[in-house]
C-alpha cells in the first residue's frame, strides 16, 4: 500500500455548528434544546417510544498508529507493529452498558451524520495491530487506524397511558437531554507529514500525530 491521496468524503452533520465542530473551532450557543414529538397524544399500545437526536458532532479519533523512517535502499515491503493510542466505546448516558432498545437512537445517529455508525454495544480495541505495507520512497511514515466518533445530546419521549388506546408524551430525562458516544467504520492507511490530507478524516488527524513526531 503506498501513501496515495484519497476522495474526501462529505459529512453532513447537525448544522454550522457541528461543521465547526469537526474543524476544531467553538461556537457559543445556548444550550441544545429537544424537538418534542409531533403530536402531544400517542397511543400506548403502538408507540410506546418517541426519539429526538438534538446534536451531533463528529470527531476524526486516531486509535492505533505506529511510525517509522525508510532511508534510501530500504524501500519495498514494510511490517509494523501499530500501538494503541486510544479506544472508542459506544455509550448512552455515559453509560457502556446499555440494552438493544436504545439500538434505533443510535440508528438515527447515521440519519443526523450521513454516515453508517455502530448501534449496539461494542467498542474499538483489537488485537490485529500489524501491518504490511509496500513503500516506493524514502521518507518518515505513519500507519494508523481509526474512526469518526460521533458525541451528541439525545432525548427520550415515553407515552404515558392516559385511557383505552390514548396517552401522551413524557421526556424521560429530568435534564431534558442524555448524552450518547458511537463512530463509524474504521479508516486505516499510510500518511506522509508533508502530504496535507483533507480536513477532518482521520488521515488529517493521523498526519497531525506523525507531525508531532
Amino acid at each position: 500500500m503506498t501513501p496515495l491521496p484519497k476522495r474526501r468524503r462529505t459529512v453532513s452533520t447537525a448544522g454550522f455548528a457541528a461543521l465547526l465542530a469537526i474543524a476544531g473551532l467553538a461556537l457559543s450557543a445556548a444550550p441544545a434544546q429537544a424537538d418534542p414529538p409531533p403530536r402531544a397524544t400517542c397511543n400506548p399500545e403502538i408507540e410506546q417510544i418517541w426519539d429526538d437526536i438534538v446534536t451531533a458532532t463528529v470527531t476524526p479519533v486516531v486509535t492505533e498508529f505506529t511510525s517509522f523512517n525508510v532511508v534510501p535502499g530500504t524501500t519495498g515491503q514494510q511490517q509494523q507493529r501499530l500501538t494503541q493510542v486510544t479506544a472508542i466505546t459506544t455509550k448512552i448516558n455515559n453509560s457502556a452498558d446499555f440494552n438493544l432498545s436504545y439500538s434505533s437512537t443510535l440508528q438515527q445517529v447515521s440519519t443526523k451524520t450521513g454516515f453508517q455508525v455502530e448501534t449496539s454495544r461494542a467498542n474499538t480495541r483489537t488485537t490485529d495491530t500489524s501491518r504490511t505495507v509496500n513503500i516506493n520512497a524514502p521518507g518518515n511514515y505513519g500507519i494508523f487506524r481509526g474512526f469518526l466518533r460521533v458525541d451528541g445530546e439525545w432525548a427520550r419521549y415515553l407515552c404515558a397511558r392516559s385511557g383505552k388506546g390514548t396517552g401522551y408524551w413524557i421526556n424521560a430525562s429530568p435534564s431534558g437531554t442524555g448524552y450518547y458516544t458511537t463512530y463509524g467504520a474504521p479508516s486505516e492507511g499510510v500518511v506522509l507529514c508533508s502530504y496535507p490530507e483533507p480536513a477532518g478524516t482521520v488521515r488529517e488527524a493521523a498526519r497531525l500525530e506523525l507531525c508531532k513526531h
